[in-house]
């Protein structure tokens, strides 16, 4: 640093301090690890991702910088008016600082520094995240011409010769032409301190990287398009008076196995301002659905005492205002219709694989139990929405795969998973024993999860010490962050 005539050290001009405060918040953007993303199509469609910055980091951040090279990022203010700063000069504002100028200038240069050894080791990376991401659209390209050369010769009907996934990978890569042909995009980035910076995007000369960008959020399902029909706003507009009756139907209500639909109708008083029907059952249960959702009411809980037939489901299925639904299914019966696809709060028993795959299609499920599926394994794909919380299963072992695959697609967004497990092998012969279940949920990347809950037959655990040795184990191989308790043990402590 240059010194004044007098030998002090001179003050750095405003354009050096600027130039050091840019360079830390560039190190700053490019170890950040959240980030949102939401891009708009021209016909309105929207896509959106919460962005955990891994696999391919590295580019989102290199286009971080650059959309703050371009003055297109930048810090986001306090909401409070009374937190603004005033409008001065970026030198008052540094000056105000303890920081001097001569250790401000220090700090720039060793950002820089770090700035410049991070791009150069970026920048390979990047290249090779963009190489794969066009191995794998060639690849699919390919997969798809000839899965179309192959329709013409052997299926004249042109119905049933294509499989479900060539379907999908078509409609994938329509939604990928969609987005790189899209002009606007937002972006929303985290630091770990807790600042934000934000930019409102024209694609123009980043267009490139960023609609490649957006590709590969895609590929990796962390980009999902906004779906209108998924939760509709309109049942929910009730206008009306508060309603806190729940309807419950209990032997009173039945003849032998068949419900009195007409005498429960006629007694207005008991559904007229229902939220909620708890312990359905009976021959006419359908009915009884179908009479209430011809009046305006407007249920949004629904519990089930018994098996219901998928009659019950396809009245179930009307009922736009559900938001919550416990319910028995008819084992091994795969005549059921889809479940409600707006449904928050979801516990099934015995689902038919249909039913089972509708959980993807939940954009607000936060809350779900699987009890007893029989069909055949299912293999999920991971969650696009990232709402679920808190999960339940209760699947045996010959379902195991289905269990592993139902955790892993909700790994990210689980705060609580509650698995149905015996101590030893003795119990239910075996059937519900995971000797490996530890190993088996470290890998399924549960990156929030805050509590495992072990489920067992009884009441009461009646095999303490080895209850003890499997919490243990289970502890030893998952982080520390997550507690590991026996439902009935800790029932029990409270008592």
């Amino acid at each position: 640093m240059q010194r004044s005539k007098t030998g002090d050290t001179g003050t750095p001009p405003q354009e050096q301090l600027q130039l050091a405060v840019q360079l830390e918040d560039s190190l700053r953007l490019l170890t950040t690890n959240n980030c949102s993303v939401v891009s708009e199509e021209e016909d309105g469609s929207t896509w959106k991702a919460d962005v955990q910055l891994d696999s391919f980091g590295d580019v989102f951040r290199l286009l971080l910088l650059q959309l703050r090279a371009d003055c297109q990022l930048a810090k986001a203010l306090p909401a409070n008016p009374r937190d603004l700063p005033d409008n001065i000069p970026l030198l008052r504002l540094i000056q105000d600082r303890v920081v001097p100028p001569r250790q401000q200038l220090q700090r720039g240069v060793d950002a820089g520094r770090k700035v410049v050894e991070a791009l150069r080791l970026a920048f390979p990376k990047a290249v090779k995240a963009l190489n794969r991401q066009l191995d794998e659209s060639v690849a699919q390209l390919v997969q798809l011409e000839e899965a179309l050369e192959q329709q013409v010769p052997q299926c004249k009907t042109g119905d049933g010769c294509t499989s479900p996934e060539q379907l999908q990978l078509a409609m994938q890569l329509e939604d990928s032409l969609r987005l790189l042909t899209t002009n606007k995009c937002s972006v929303v980035s985290e630091e770990e301190g807790g600042s934000t910076w934000r930019a409102d995007v024209q694609l123009d000369g980043l267009g490139d990287v960023f609609r490649l960008l957006l590709l590969q959020l895609l590929a990796d399902g962390q980009l999902v398009k906004v779906e209108d029909v998924a939760v509709s706003s309109s049942p929910a507009a009730y206008v009306g008076p508060p309603m806190t009756t729940t309807l419950t139907i209990t032997d009173k209500d039945l003849a032998e196995d068949d419900l009195k639909v007409n005498d429960i109708v006629r007694d207005k008083q008991r559904w007229e301002h229902i939220r909620c029907i708890k312990g359905l059952k009976g021959k006419g249960s359908d009915k009884l659905l179908r009479v209430l959702a011809s009046h305006p009411v407007h249920l949004e809980e629904l519990g089930c005492s018994s098996p219901v037939e998928p009659k019950v489901m396809e009245e179930v299925l009307k009922l736009t205002s559900l938001k919550r639904i416990d319910v028995e299914c008819v084992e091994k019966c795969d005549d059921y219709p889809d479940l409600p696809l707006q449904l928050e709060e979801l516990r099934i028993e015995t689902p038919s694989e249909r039913q089972l795959r509708c959980v993807q299609r939940m954009p607000a499920l936060h809350s779900l139990t699987v009890w007893d599926y029989f069909g055949p394994n299912v293999t999920f794909t991971p969650s696009q929405s990232g709402t679920l919380r808190w999960l339940c299963v209760a699947l045996n072992t010959l379902h195991k795969p289905t269990m592993l695959s139902l955790v892993r697609a909700h790994a990210s967004s689980l705060r609580e998973l509650q698995v149905y497990c015996t101590v030893s092998d003795d119990e239910q012969n075996g059937g519900f024993y995971f000797p490996d279940l530890g190993r088996d949920l470290a890998a399924s990347g549960l990156l929030h999860l805050k509590r495992l809950v072990l489920m067992r037959p009884n009441a009461k655990c009646t095999d303490a010490a080895g209850c003890l040795m499997q919490r243990r184990n289970l502890r030893s191989v998952l982080p520390s962050s997550v507690g590991v308790v026996c439902g009935p043990c800790a029932a029990s402590a409270l008592e």
